[in-house]
């Protein structure tokens, strides 16, 4: 009977998808009433990281804070997808 349980809990472990926590960069910048806002992979961004981006804005004067988005993926293929969609996933 012990023998039966093992392998039925080592199949219900198989069974589970390994699940990522998954962070897409994203800021906001102001200078006076002018807002902006995007995050890394935006076709406004132009190619450039949202890095970048905040560096230039802070140049001109902009002050930028991040405000990323938190999602949770699970799944080898659900984790693809979002790092297609610019997501950095690390195990949690």
């Amino acid at each position: 009977m012990r023998f039966l349980l093992t392998i039925l809990f080592i199949a219900s472990l198989a069974s589970c998808k390994k699940c990522y926590d998954c962070t897409k960069k994203c800021g906001v910048c102001q200078n006076g009433p002018l807002v902006v806002a995007g995050c890394t992979g935006d076709e406004a961004l132009n190619g450039f990281s949202v890095d970048s981006w905040k560096v230039l804005l802070e140049s001109q004067g902009y002050s930028c804070q991040y405000d990323n988005v938190e999602e949770e993926a699970c799944g080898k293929d659900e984790k693809e997808n979002k790092e297609k969609a610019y997501f950095e996933c690390v195990s949690n």
